[in-house]
């Protein structure tokens, strides 16, 4: 369940997670493959095998997250303990997320949407409490509420988080607390997929950023450390009110500075990398993505199969030739010097302008063109150049 965000920008938000909300909710109401439906002929029955699996995977997730405590951040044991909580979070959302599929040996769907219907309660219920608080909902996606109150402290969002965990009996966590947050319309991909979009600064200075350039694994090192930059600049200031009367301008000196790193080579080769998944095999692909066209190239040296990351760089995104288009990266030491396409980083470095400016009513006409908005537009037309130059070699 998904409370649309209210877009724009806002000031001093509190986040409150459900800590592994599904599994809490999978051993609590002992949601099972066996045990759904039951509850309907007898008062109580034994601890399903789902919820006695789920409920060890938790208490031993509970006595990594509190050793932490007791390490130094850096250390190596810290390091450790934080690797083995993810891998037991991930078997978590596995067990959930497989609880009605079909390959799944003991799989029930009843169970699947038992746990869903579950999570939908706790939610709502959390709304209301929240309001009826006089704090106000500004956005909540699943197990995460997004909450504001003009002047509230950070203990004043704690014994919220007390009053909502005591009264849904889950536990929260005060997640972040942020200074200054965006809040941009929710995204799809060309898979609909709902994707959680927004990006803000605590009052600790953590930058958080979900859905923008700075999150994605192809986002190349440059536009990454950029848009970081751009962030930190944006979010220097004291209230709102700074951020229209004096930091947005400097945001904006910031993008120039940087296109004239781009237009002058000014960047390092490497950072200009863009890492993608070939995720099917060469010859099965109807198109040539700039991916694909470097796969090809790397397959004259070495063997290229489906799941490799490919790493290329633009040298001449409007060349007829799509395999002119890129180079692999691992071309890049062959050559002294080389003229990376200038134009296709400066529209990159735009789109991740736009991505944290846009709501401010950023116009990047005013650095180069206007941009289609549609991902089909652009496969559109590298269709359409693909075409043109198998015709021209023909």
């Amino acid at each position: 369940m998904i409370f649309s965000p209210k877009v724009g920008l806002h000031e001093n938000v509190a986040v409150l997670d459900y800590n592994d909300e599904f599994a809490n909710i999978i051993v609590n109401e002992n949601i099972s493959y066996e045990t759904v439906g039951v509850k309907k002929q007898f008062d109580s029955i034994p601890l399903g095998i789902l919820p006695r699996i789920v409920k060890q995977l938790v208490t031993k997730r509970i006595l990594l997250k509190q050793s932490l405590k007791q390490l130094h951040s850096e250390s190596q044991e810290a390091s450790h303990y934080e690797q083995q909580a993810d891998i037991i979070k991930k078997i978590l959302v596995c067990l959930y997320g497989t609880t009605g599929s079909y390959w799944n040996k003991y799989g029930n769907v009843s169970a699947f949407e038992a746990i869903n219907k579950k999570s939908r309660e706790i939610l709502l219920k959390t709304k209301d409490i929240v309001q009826e608080l006089g704090y106000e909902l500004i956005y909540a996606d699943t197990d995460a509420a997004f909450v504001h109150k003009h002047n509230a402290s950070k203990q004043d969002y704690d014994e919220l988080r007390q009053i909502v965990s005591k009264k849904t009996g889950m536990s929260l966590c005060l997640e972040y607390h942020y200074k200054f947050i965006v809040l941009l319309p929710l995204e799809a991909d060309e898979k609909l997929v709902a994707l959680k979009h927004y990006f803000g600064i605590t009052y600790s200075k953590e930058l958080v950023t979900r859905g923008i350039e700075t999150r994605r694994h192809d986002t190349p090192n440059f536009i990454k450390q950029f848009q970081t930059e751009l962030l930190y600049t944006l979010f220097d200031c004291e209230n709102t009110a700074g951020i229209y009367d004096k930091t947005l301008e400097e945001a904006l000196f910031c993008i120039t500075k940087t296109i004239d790193k781009v237009m002058t080579g000014e960047i390092e080769l490497q950072d200009l990398v863009i890492t993608k998944q070939l995720r099917m095999n060469i010859c099965n692909y109807r198109s040539m993505f700039p991916h694909v066209a470097a796969a090809i190239q790397l397959s004259n040296t070495e063997r290229v199969s489906r799941g490799d990351n490919i790493e290329y760089i633009y040298i001449d995104s409007e060349h007829q030739n799509p395999l002119s288009r890129v180079m692999p990266a691992q071309s890049i030491r062959n050559h002294d010097s080389l003229d990376y396409d200038k134009e296709k980083y400066k529209e990159m470095l735009l789109d991740a302008s736009e991505s944290v400016l846009g709501i401010f009513g950023f116009d990047r006409t005013l650095f180069g063109k206007a941009k289609d908005k549609k991902w089909w537009m652009e496969l559109r037309r590298n269709r359409i150049k693909d075409v043109r130059a198998e015709v021209g070699m023909r």
